[in-house]
Order: structure tokens, then C-alpha cells, then sequence
């Protein structure tokens, strides 16, 4: 399809190429989260090469074809006085995943939980710190029969204290990141300049992140998840420089101290297995894991509650 062409959806299977997931990269996480949940086409363009139309309906494509079944703008969890965690582990091969998922889809605190092919599994869930993590963390542990675990914060910090002016814009552009600004402040009951200025306040503080909603299923080959660890510190950045170079087929990538978190597109299993292999030989690489991706599914009723709350304290 040239780019000069409308985007059309013929029910085929979606195919990406490395300028799609360079676009699915840059909207989504650049490196860590995206803190601006209403980024311009054009800045994205120009990060990536392109122009603004081009992005625009690359985008639309992959709504279309049903890669992409929206976003979502989610607060960062200290504003409501938790904290990130991501878990990953291997579900016990002798209980029944699909009902273990189930389970922890009802988990108060769960976000999203990435079901792997065979028995691995992510959950990412917010959680007040201190004992009531630890304690999450064990729960996790045993719902999955899971021996041992490996788990990380990926989000810096905010400070940021939400007005109720804060609150109703967060609410009103929840499911919509893209929402028209007048919409926003006709529900927020603000004026669209105020609508503008604590967007502004909210982003430069981190209070908000985007997060894309996949579907794995409408992709044409595969896609690994590769959980990196290095052996320093010191080792991280240039151990992601590393892998985002070889890598252009990569449509998520998330560094921490810690840990690195990479989502990358491969024809087939053969690919993906050779890609683990040369990760693993990089320099300051301790360790490599690698599952491919079968499912993504987040779970929204917890924090919209936990936002309901706050919105009532407002009011």
C-alpha cells in the first residue's frame, strides 16, 4: 500500500513492518513510558522519519485492521497512593492457566496480566508499598504455584497532588487520550484554556501514561517478549543501545536499573529463538528470557473504582 492510498480492511491478517512498530514504539513507550498522552503525529513523525500523514494513517491502519483496539490514558498509581509492579514468572504446568488468569483478573490491584505461549505469565498491578506488596507479591506466587519470581517498578516517581478540576479531566479522557479538548472541559465543567493548562501540569509531572491495547491475535508472524538483567548497573545503556540498533522490528521497549523489557516482531519462531542467542552474548548481559506473546488483557474495573473515589472526595 503506498502512503498517497486511502487505508482499506479486507478482514487479511495485519503484517507489520519496521516503520509500523517504529511509529507503535514512539507512541507507546519510548524507552519507558509515554508521559504524553497526546503527543502530536508530527512530533512522532519527526522522530521516526516520516511525515505527519504518513503516521496518521499508519495509525488508522492498525486500528482498522484490529491490531490496535484502542488507548488508554492511566494515572500513575502514586496518585492514588500506590505503586507500580511488575511480576513475572512460570505458571505451576500442572494447574489450569486459563482459570489461574481468571482468578487473577478479579486480584484488586491487577492492570494487565500478558498471557505467553506455554507457562509463562506478567501481571502488572498497582499496590500500596511496604508489607501490602510483599504480601501481593506472595499471593501472586501461590495463586500461580509458581517456585520463584522475578518482579521490578518500572515508573519514576510523582509527587503531583490532582485537583478536582485534575480528576474530571483525567475521568472524561480515560478511554479517549485523543478526545477533542472541548468535549474534555464541556464534561469537566471547565473552560477548554484550563482543559489545556493542567494537561500541560499533568504530563510535565508524569501523572499520566498511554498505554496501547493490542491484540496479537491479528498479526501476521510473531511477537517475543525478552526480560533482560544486566550484570551492572552501568552496563544498562548501552545493553539497550545494543539491542534497539540490531532490533528495528522492536514494538515496545521498557529500561529499568534493574530489568529490560523488550517486545520484538519476527517472522517466525526460528528468528525469534537466534535473536535470544545474540542478546545473550552482549556485553554486560546477564541474563536473557524469552516468551512469545499470546495474549494481552488489562483489567480497568479496580482503577476506575479507585478513581471513583477520588472524583466523590471532590465533589
Amino acid at each position: 500500500m503506498s502512503e498517497s492510498e486511502d487505508v482499506r480492511f479486507d478482514g487479511s491478517m495485519y503484517k507489520p513492518d519496521s516503520l509500523d512498530l517504529r511509529i507503535t514504539r514512539e507512541i507507546g513507550t519510548p524507552r519507558s513510558a509515554q508521559w504524553n498522552v497526546r503527543e502530536s503525529y508530527a512530533s512522532i513523525a519527526k522522530r521516526v522519519g516520516v511525515d505527519e500523514e504518513t503516521v496518521r494513517k499508519r495509525i488508522k491502519r492498525a486500528e482498522k485492521m484490529g491490531i490496535v483496539q484502542g488507548w488508554r490514558a492511566t494515572i500513575h498509581p502514586n496518585l492514588i497512593g500506590c505503586v507500580d509492579a511488575f511480576v513475572d514468572l512460570e505458571v505451576n504446568a500442572n494447574l489450569n492457566k486459563i482459570q489461574i488468569i481468571s482468578q487473577l483478573k478479579l486480584l484488586e490491584g491487577v492492570i494487565a496480566i500478558t498471557d505467553f505461549e506455554g507457562v509463562g505469565l506478567d501481571v502488572l498491578f498497582f499496590v500500596e508499598p511496604g508489607e501490602a506488596l510483599s504480601r501481593k507479591l506472595e499471593l501472586i506466587r501461590e495463586m500461580c504455584g509458581a517456585k520463584e519470581y522475578i518482579w521490578s517498578n518500572y515508573l519514576p516517581p510523582c509527587d503531583l497532588k490532582p485537583t478536582e478540576t485534575d480528576w474530571r479531566i483525567i475521568w472524561s479522557m480515560r478511554n479517549d487520550p485523543r478526545r477533542n479538548i472541548s468535549d474534555i472541559a464541556k464534561e469537566a465543567r471547565v473552560a477548554t484554556k484550563t482543559v489545556n493548562r493542567r494537561l500541560k501540569l499533568l504530563t510535565e509531572r508524569r501523572a499520566l501514561f498511554l498505554i496501547g491495547l493490542p491484540n496479537f491475535r491479528q498479526t501476521m508472524g510473531i511477537t517475543g517478549n525478552f526480560l533482560i538483567s544486566c550484570s551492572n548497573k552501568e552496563m544498562t545503556s548501552s545493553v539497550s543501545e545494543n539491542v534497539l540498533n540490531k532490533f528495528q522490528n522492536t514494538a515496545f521497549a521498557a529500561v529499568t536499573p534493574s530489568y529490560q523489557s523488550y517486545n520484538i516482531f519476527f517472522h517466525n519462531l526460528s528468528e525469534a529463538e537466534s535473536a535470544r542467542k545474540w542478546i545473550g552474548k552482549i556485553e554486560g548481559v546477564a541474563t536473557v528470557r524469552m516468551w512469545i506473546m499470546k495474549d494481552l488483557i488489562y483489567v480497568w474495573d479496580w482503577l476506575d473504582d479507585q478513581m471513583k473515589k477520588h472524583l466523590a472526595t471532590t465533589l
